[in-house]
């Protein structure tokens, strides 16, 4: 009876192998939430899990893209120059006086014209994708530097509402009060996006086209399919993808800076990856995409809530994560290869009868994490994780002493890398001062500004609940914040930890906001 239910769950599995990746990446971001549900009350909460949705929509339309260019064999670098270089330029524009909608429109165009020429550059000069996508990644930061060096705070009504729009969630919210779990407008783009990819996918021409291309692009022109327009095609979709994730982003953190997303480029592969999308092309699905990047934020919310981690350790878990893929993906791809000479005996049986090399893959595995933990507690005493722990005292008396002086504004930001602790004072007349225990800066700005920037805050609902005050231990790269506003009569404290999904979307906006008045304290921060 074991034996043939045995047999019967390998037959299965080897009928299905394609979808194995996908569920695995399905089953580990299920355990780890439900993991973190038992050990973080926090977690339990349905908000929390909706955040996931909420702090990663440009990162979920940005994989999009870059899952099409790995199935079609490819590689895309360009897109943390894309992104970055979408939010300066329509924060540019914006300030500008342009109409919100036409700059949304001119940069997708823009996206999906740099996406066209990448395409044109692989497929018909035939340059590398890594080269030519490399060489848009520089170009774009480029331009962002050449149009700004400093941040440009977006203050458009039409983002705002893009940015503030709450859908409730029904069975978890009130209707009637308008309170409960939500998720945003940028969630249900981020979801129609993904519902259009995968149509696209396994439904079309255009998508078949794309996985014949991956499994083996000569025999794919044999077949007679359009393999050039379909390379430039993928391309231009993936370019067009990553303008659409840089909209979303400068909608999400209201503003545009060139020093966005660094390194972004990388998460998005890892992500697809995660997802269960083989490098080498021509095997994966879409929705193993969305899993990923879930996997992803999951991973990053569990080391945060920990307090005791530095949010380093997400890059190592990810990069281990992506390894273990590649190599269950690796070992896919040899079974493939070997047919029905080893179809007779399952899965299971192939692992036994290749236990000669599972265990130099496992044993390196072994010898990756205790490399890493050995790495960890050697260097424990030089490291910038135990400085969540030297934190200095708040200094929230002197915040309210300044507040009834006059000032409409305080912000404090404590922690981080180098424990610093900085206190800023806005007052009506535009004088701006700020110190951190050791040196002072001042700047001059118009009533007006001031007078915009506290609009600015109100109007991102800085005065009602849906603005609250949130907790979790720092690590040793997390920031600390608390922000008092008075405006109309009105004044209120907020507090949050960056780093995780606790907090409201909202207040990183407003951060944003103020961070593009105020001075910096030294030239470093």
């Amino acid at each position: 009876m074991k034996k043939n239910l045995a047999t019967f769950i390998s037959a299965n599995i080897s009928a299905n192998r394609r979808f194995i990746p996908l569920f695995t990446t399905a089953t580990l971001f299920f355990i780890a939430y439900a993991v973190g549900a038992v050990f973080f009350e926090g977690m339990r909460e349905s908000q929390i899990f909706l955040n996931l949705f909420r702090t990663s929509p440009f990162l979920l339309i940005a994989a999009i893209g870059g899952t099409y260019v790995i199935l079609s064999g490819g590689i895309d670098l360009s897109v943390g120059g894309v992104i970055a270089l979408t939010t300066v330029a329509s924060a540019a524009l914006l300030r500008a006086g342009w109409n919100p909608l036409v700059v949304m429109l001119l940069m997708l165009a823009m996206g999906t014209i740099i996406g066209v020429t990448i395409g044109c550059l692989v497929t018909y000069l035939q340059v590398q994708p890594f080269i030519a996508t490399l060489a848009f990644l520089w170009i774009g930061r480029g331009l962002c530097f050449f149009i700004s060096d400093d941040s440009i705070a977006i203050n458009n009504p039409v983002y705002k509402i893009l940015s503030q729009t709450r859908i409730l969630i029904p069975g978890l919210s009130d209707p009637v009060t308008k309170e409960g779990s939500f998720i945003s407008l940028l969630v249900v783009l981020a979801l129609v996006v993904l519902a259009l990819a995968i149509y696209i996918a396994h439904y079309t021409r255009f998508g078949r086209t794309v996985y014949a291309i991956g499994g083996n692009e000569q025999s794919a022109r044999l077949m007679g399919l359009r393999v050039n327009s379909t390379k430039v095609g993928v391309y231009a979709l993936a370019g067009f993808c990553s303008a659409l994730a840089g909209i979303t982003y400068s909608i999400y953190v209201g503003s545009g800076h060139g020093l966005y997303v660094q390194g972004f480029e990388l998460t998005v592969i890892a992500s697809v990856v995660m997802g269960g999308t083989m490098l080498t092309g021509g095997v994966g699905y879409i929705l193993g995409t969305m899993f990923g990047v879930l996997l992803l934020v999951v991973t990053q919310t569990l080391i945060q809530s920990t307090g005791q981690l530095s949010s380093w350790w997400t890059n190592i878990v990810v990069g281990v994560l992506t390894m273990v893929f590649i190599g269950v993906q690796s070992l896919l791809a040899k079974r493939k290869k070997r047919g029905a000479a080893v179809r007779k005996g399952g899965v299971f049986l192939m692992l036994l009868r290749n236990r000669k090399t599972l265990i130099p893959v496992g044993g390196t595995l072994c010898l990756i994490v205790l490399t890493i933990l050995g790495f960890s507690f050697l260097f424990s005493g030089i490291t910038s994780t135990p400085i969540a722990y030297q934190e200095k005292p708040f200094r929230q008396d002197q915040a309210a002493s300044l507040m009834k002086s006059g000032a409409v504004i305080t912000y404090e930001r404590n922690g981080g890398p180098t424990c610093i602790d900085e206190l800023y004072v806005i007052y009506p007349d535009g004088t701006i001062k700020g110190d951190n225990g050791a040196m002072n800066v001042e700047k001059q700005v118009t009533p007006a500004e001031v007078s915009s920037l506290l609009e600015g805050i109100a109007q991102l609902g800085w005065f009602t609940e849906e603005l609250y005050s949130t907790w979790h231990k720092p690590c040793g790269q997390c920031y600390t914040y608390f922000i008092s506003v008075s405006y109309q009569g009105q004044e209120k404290t907020v507090q949050a930890v960056n780093g995780g999904t606790d907090a409201p979307a909202e207040y990183w906006q407003i951060i944003s906001l103020i961070n593009g008045v105020i001075p910096p304290i030294t030239p470093t921060q």
